[in-house]
Order: C-alpha cells, then sequence, then structure tokens
C-alpha cells in the first residue's frame, strides 16, 4: 500500500507540472515511434534488464527481468494514455522465476514524463499468486517465511537534464530480496543519438555501484 501511495502522489505531481503551458501552440503532434526502449544494467550482486517495444498505436509488449539470489521475469501488453508530456501505461501480463517463485498473472504500471530539463519514469508491478519468500538461517539453511504476493518495482527516477547528462535521485522495491527496498543516485550520460551509459549508486549497507546501457528513441 505506501508504494501505490507514493506512485499516486507521483503522478498527481506530474499531471500538475504537465498543465504547466509548453510555449509551443504551433507545432504539429509527433507521429507515434516505433523505436524500442532497453536497458540493461548489472553489479556484482543484481542485474536488471528491459525491453519496451510499440507495436500498435498506442499498444506496446514489455518484457522485464530481475536478477540476484532469485531470478524474475515479466512479460505483458500495455497501453500508454498520453496527457501532453505525461505517459501512464497500465499493462496485463505473466510473471515467472525460479527458487519456488510461482508463475502468475500480474499487473503493471509504468509512468514518464518529460519536459524541458525535468525527467521522471518508474515501472511498478504486482503478481496475482502466493510465492514463497524465503530467508536464509543460521548454518546455510533455507526457511520459508511466509507466503507472499510479490510486488516489484524497478528504475524509479526522478532527474533534471543537463545538455547530454540526466542526473537525479532513485528508488527500488524488489519484495523476494533481502534488502526488499533501496534508494540512491541515478547517472545517464548520452554517448550518441540513442545510447547513452547508465550508472547507479545504492544503498543502504555497503555502496552497490550498478552499470549498463540505455537505448532509447528520446535523448537521455
Amino acid at each position: 500500500m505506501l508504494l501505490l501511495r507514493a506512485v499516486a502522489m507521483l503522478v498527481c505531481a506530474t499531471l500538475l507540472v504537465a498543465q504547466t503551458p509548453a510555449g509551443e501552440s504551433g507545432k504539429q503532434p509527433e507521429r507515434e515511434s516505433r523505436f524500442p526502449e532497453v536497458e540493461f544494467v548489472a553489479s556484482d550482486v543484481f542485474r536488471s534488464g528491459s525491453y519496451i517495444q510499440p507495436i500498435w498505436k498506442r499498444a506496446h509488449f514489455e518484457g522485464h527481468y530481475f536478477g540476484g539470489q532469485t531470478n524474475v521475469g515479466y512479460t505483458g501488453g500495455s497501453w500508454a494514455f498520453r496527457v501532453k508530456e505525461l505517459v501512464l501505461a497500465p499493462g496485463l501480463g505473466v510473471s515467472f522465476g525460479d527458487d519456488h517463485f510461482t508463475t502468475t498473472p500480474a499487473v503493471a504500471f509504468r509512468w514518464e514524463f518529460e519536459k524541458s530539463w525535468f525527467v521522471t519514469q518508474g515501472l511498478v508491478f504486482q503478481c496475482f499468486r502466493k510465492s514463497p519468500l524465503e530467508k536464509e538461517e543460521e548454518g546455510g539453511h533455507e526457511a520459508v517465511v511466509e507466503d507472499i504476493r510479490p510486488t516489484i518495482s524497478d528504475g524509479n527516477h526522478v532527474s533534471v537534464r543537463w545538455k547530454r547528462v540526466t542526473l537525479g535521485g532513485t528508488w527500488e522495491h524488489i519484495q523476494f530480496r533481502e534488502e526488499e527496498w533501496k534508494g540512491g543516485g541515478r547517472l545517464a550520460i548520452r554517448l550518441v543519438r540513442h545510447v547513452s551509459a547508465v550508472l547507479y549508486v545504492l544503498g543502504p549497507g555497503r555502496a552497490e555501484f550498478r552499470a549498463g546501457v540505455l537505448i532509447r528513441a528520446k535523448p537521455d
């Protein structure tokens, strides 16, 4: 519930910003791009990847991967609703994984807002069926603590952009991980037109450094 409230507050804030006049009233609306968005980052303890492919009008195919002690995937479709620069994309798909993770239908929600120097993006999906949450005890044995309906949120950030550099804060919630919540900083540097290098620095505890690549139609 806390995560859903945070998402709702962020959407309301971006809707308010979206009402600001763009100052380009004579500009013709852009055609829907079919260029995919791809991101993959990895550290010594965690990996994540996303693939979002526009397929028809505002319909998208989406695939997401989260890897650590448990590997989890999500695949499905979404429909993008646009309010000026704000994109809200609810979706429906299937989540699956290893290490006793239950294959289950899941609902997803993705948002994106870009205007001038301000950028925010995020993803959250909720599984319908329960999976056993396991925790390592002393002596290396694993015990089932409880059955949960996993919630996963990844790649969330609120950033500012200056020329080729996008810098801001980031947070994530991976419920089946030992440290469910992580937060820190995100840096993206555009290398060429559609390709950026991405670096995440996350806590708490020992700082985790993730590095990877981002490919998208809009420059980052």
